[in-house]
């Protein structure tokens, strides 16, 4: 008989959760795509295999292990089945190549990898920067393997015939993960995160969710949307449908096709919904509850427009966990939420004094319950001090808080703008500009001005067939934003904006490709 599993880890750690939905429910579907469907049961039994496989290969608890492959039920198949045995994932973006994937599989020091065919030529490239990785499991059939300079085997000799589960050795204090941040102020710092952070990342819209939902995953599996998405469905009981990416114009036949009741929506994706031609049928589907970051300005008419009944919305951070949320009482379409169960947060100036309510300042938080929020940041003991200091962890977002406890987002601090003595938050430019009924999407950045501090520059994403300029959007400016804050510099383009996997704006490569052809308010 194996020892008994604490109950807080029973209640905690994901893979026993998953153990005890197989258990009561085994042939409820647990995750399904357009190609395959596993019940609880057979997710448990492949993770079991899984496990099994990798710990015959030597993977042990606290060991790091690269994964480089398409996201899908067989990423989720292997972490569960890594978390079993208390390894640690340290999931790649698939885009990632020379300088910035030599940086992250080199600082993660993994002895094994799991590679898609594809991306090994790239693994090559930078084999010399790898000393520590000596396996790698190749995930798919690409065909004929390049030389490469480790051992390797197929992902399907890996997986173990055994599907009974091995000794439980994980805890919810244990670090689960190797999250690396997007890297949007500096170079991507690996987040240690424990399984009890994943679990109250999820717990607050697992709350919203019933068991009877079909909940849908549209995001890669390469960041904290791994345990964040997959965990809402697993805490409910529900069933999670899947798509590696989103696709505004496929959106709408998954949702139809799986049933699908609820989902989480981030950052640009409500306005590309909302961007695409109205259908007779738009409001004919079965999703009812949306957790949007961010929430359409047009709220009603977003609902409206698709029968959505209930929106929520959320803000998080790799290092913590959902701090700031709402329920589906949402108090207004600009606040981020409240302060959830066992979070204390202030809003606090330089000297990490808090300031009065309705003030602008740094976002600073606290969990009353352990482990909750990020173990620190892998190898780097200076910025994790940096970021934990006098007993806080510093967001480095500026927020204000009302006297009713809502709180709002103004800017990343290292986004605001500073010009002839006022302080500007980009944030607040943005949304007048996604305002725009010809805006899809854009970013205020700060350039250097002639005679000191900075000017602002607007860049914007015309929606398609809109035949916006620059100059009609100056006059739509000055309608609704302060002198202070008009752009001097406008920028219209036709093509998206770079953005990180959570779908945050790169607003360093936007500055970095300041100069160029663009609208001058001043000439």
């Amino acid at each position: 008989m194996y020892p008994p599993i604490h109950i807080k880890d029973r209640q905690l750690v994901f893979h026993y959760i998953l153990e005890d939905h197989a258990a009561r429910q085994p042939d409820k579907p647990f995750v399904v795509t357009r190609e395959r469907m596993l019940t609880y049961a057979e997710t448990d039994a492949l993770a079991n295999r899984t496990a099994r496989g990798f710990a015959a290969l030597g993977v042990r608890k606290s060991d790091r292990v690269l994964m480089m492959m398409p996201s899908g039920i067989d990423f989720l198949l292997i972490w569960l089945g890594l978390c079993k045995i208390g390894a640690m994932i340290s999931p790649v973006n698939e885009a990632y190549m020379g300088r910035m994937l030599q940086h992250q599989a080199s600082d993660a020091a993994a002895n094994l990898a799991v590679i898609s065919h594809g991306y090994l030529d790239r693994f090559v490239e930078i084999a010399d920067a790898l000393p520590d990785l000596a396996q790698v499991v190749l995930y798919d059939d690409g065909g004929p393997a390049p030389d490469i300079p480790w051992t390797s085997l197929p992902y399907t000799d890996v997986l173990s015939d055994d599907p009974t589960p091995l000794p439980p050795v994980v805890s919810y204090r244990d670090p689960m993960a190797i999250f690396y941040t997007s890297g949007t102020t500096g170079p991507s710092k690996g987040v240690l995160y424990s399984y009890a952070q994943a679990h109250a990342t999820a717990l607050q819209q697992a709350q919203l969710c019933d068991p009877d939902d079909v909940f849908y995953m549209c995001a890669p599996m390469f960041h904290c949307g791994l345990p964040h998405y997959a965990g809402i469905p697993l805490i409910a009981g529900a069933t999670m449908a899947l798509r590696p990416r989103f696709s505004g114009s496929l959106f709408w036949d998954d949702v139809r096709h799986f049933g699908v009741t609820m989902t989480m929506l981030m950052s640009t994706m409500p306005a590309y919904l909302l961007a695409a031609p109205e259908r007779a049928d738009d409001e004919n589907n079965p999703l009812k509850k949306v957790i949007a970051i961010l929430v359409p300005k047009d709220l009603e008419g977003f609902k409206r427009r698709f029968g959505i009944e209930h929106v929520a919305t959320l803000f998080n951070m790799t290092e913590v966990s959902t701090p700031i949320c709402s329920d589906w009482n949402l108090h207004d379409t600009s606040t981020a939420g409240r302060a959830r169960p066992g979070i204390i947060a202030q809003i606090v100036d330089v000297n990490d004094e808090p300031v009065a309510v309705g003030e602008v300042g740094e976002l600073v938080l606290r969990t009353e319950n352990p482990w909750e929020f990020s173990l620190g940041y892998w190898r780097n003991p200076a910025k994790t001090a940096e970021e934990w200091r006098n007993l806080w962890l510093h967001t480095g977002d500026l927020f204000s808080v009302d006297a009713d406890g809502n709180f709002y987002f103004r800017d990343r601090m290292k986004d605001a703008i500073r010009r002839r003595g006022e302080n500007i938050s980009s944030f607040e430019i943005e949304r007048e500009v996604d305002a725009h009924a010809d805006v899809l999407e854009s970013a205020a950045i700060a350039v250097p001005a002639d005679l000191g501090e900075e000017e602002v520059k607007l860049v914007a994403t015309r929606r398609p067939g809109a035949d916006l300029t620059a100059q009609a959007l100056a006059d739509y400016l000055d309608s609704v934003l302060p002198a202070y804050m008009r752009p001097r510099f406008i920028e219209v383009r036709d093509e998206e904006l770079p953005k990180t996997p959570t779908g945050k704006v790169r607003k360093p490569e936007l500055r970095e490709n300041a100069a160029g052809a663009v609208w001058d308010r001043e000439a």
